[in-house]
């Protein structure tokens, strides 16, 4: 059968509308609700192992000189069926100046808190009413989110009380009292964060997360690798604010470096 060239054309566009239309559609920006949900659901992801050695150095500002504490351990990585992912570090050395040492534990306690707390806490998201605030390059996306106490205020000021329970206008006013410089006054308070960042990738992924309070802000910078396609902790880079009896409050890095990563490996016969 022979085609015609003006259907060979017509057909040609067609085509083209059509591969047009669905990289339109894989090409949208998530929304928030998306976001959140690809980087808490458990359906459909494979469960598996993931054992790695890791190097840490915590280093302290105290009365203006830098202390620096160094451990090394093993971390374990886990999600099993239908559950969220779970870690684990054994420190099974932490070398720490003289000055620190009355403070050992509380170091050990700092590195497995930043390592073994969820980095993306349902219960941090959650606590905040959320916003997208920019798309990004690479496929990743900034969430804003402002402390849902604090929304309820505004809207017992500025709103109705029906409105507390609509999350389109929570968000919309978390995006003003953020946004806008007369609020920060309404805004910023003492207590629990006030409000939040995080970028995340189309996938879930997290790769930035810092809670702003009113005495400074505390970040996490998470870089992966990826082992047999799943994505894995390389690089942690975190804030370490803490207070210390006798020296007040102090401020600190941790910085986490993961090698040696085994994926689902079994654990060898002696």
């Amino acid at each position: 059968m022979k085609v015609s060239p003006r259907a060979a054309r017509i057909a040609a566009g067609v085509c083209g509308l059509l591969l047009t239309a669905v990289a339109a559609v894989w090409a949208q920006t998530p929304t928030v609700d998306q976001l959140l949900t690809r980087l808490f659901s458990t359906e459909g992801e494979d469960p598996y192992e993931l054992t790695a050695d890791f190097t840490g150095r915590l280093t302290f500002v105290v009365r203006g000189s830098r202390i620096t504490a160094v451990a090394i351990g093993s971390f374990h990585e886990s999600r099993r069926p239908g559950d969220i992912r779970r870690r684990k570090v054994i420190i099974e050395r932490l070398d720490v100046p003289l000055l620190l040492r009355p403070f050992t534990g509380t170091r050990k306690r700092i590195i497995e808190e930043k390592v073994e707390a969820q980095s993306e806490s349902q219960e941090t998201f959650h606590a905040h009413d959320i916003f997208l605030a920019q798309e990004l390059s690479a496929r990743r996306y900034l969430l804003v989110g402002v402390h849902r106490d604090i929304v309820d205020d505004a809207l017992n000021r500025y709103g109705k009380p029906q409105d507390k329970s609509d999350i389109a206008i929570r968000r919309r006013i978390a995006h003003w009292l953020f946004t806008s410089p007369t609020m920060r006054e309404f805004l910023v308070r003492p207590g629990p964060p006030y409000a939040m960042r995080a970028v995340l990738d189309d996938e879930g992924h997290i790769y930035e997360l810092t809670l702003l309070y009113d005495w400074g802000q505390v970040g996490t910078r998470i870089v992966y690798i990826e082992i047999n396609s799943v994505p894995v902790w390389r690089n942690v880079v975190s804030d370490a604010n803490s207070e210390l009896s006798g020296l007040g409050r102090v401020e600190g890095e941790l910085v986490l470096v993961f090698t040696n990563h085994c994926l689902n490996c079994r654990p060898t016969k002696r």
